[in-house]
């Protein structure tokens, strides 16, 4: 972990947090997701809009395990990447590549995993989810790309 600076990187994503929510006041938001250097959020308002225009332009997208995958990938959230990690804000991008690397299994104690993990417990002890109106279910997490 000393390669990421996990206090420096959570000040970071609060303060990215409250510049987004200040533009974002009418919406309710469900999800918040790190995605590899990504900062990603979606509202329930724009996966809906998401929903109709997949069903309009590729059709399906119909049975209630369809609808949550969309909802829950963040590749298709309206906010995804809306503000992102660099060497700056103290994010070690070696260190992530070499992680996307590793096999599944070392990929759960990985520098990065374990810095994003901490940051990602750092965010739920926080408070910095007030600054947007969230669903009674909204959820924090990091994505894992597993190919």
């Amino acid at each position: 972990m000393a390669n990421f600076d996990t206090v420096k990187l959570t000040k970071y994503i609060e303060q990215e947090i409250l510049t987004f929510a200040k533009d974002h006041q009418n919406e309710t938001f469900y999800g918040f997701a790190i995605d590899a250097n990504l900062l990603c959020l979606n509202s329930i308002e724009k996966f809906e809009e998401t929903l109709r225009k997949y069903q309009e332009k590729w059709g399906g997208y119909t049975t209630s395990d369809e609808i949550q995958d969309l909802k829950n990938n963040t590749g298709d959230w309206t906010y995804q990447g809306f503000a992102e990690l660099s060497d700056s804000e103290g994010f070690d991008k070696q260190s992530y590549l070499d992680h996307y690397h590793m096999d599944d299994e070392d990929q759960t104690s990985s520098d990065y995993a374990i810095a994003m993990n901490t940051i990602i417990k750092n965010l739920k002890q926080s408070d910095i989810f007030s600054s947007l109106s969230i669903t009674a279910d909204f959820y924090i997490c990091r994505v894992e790309h597993n190919y």
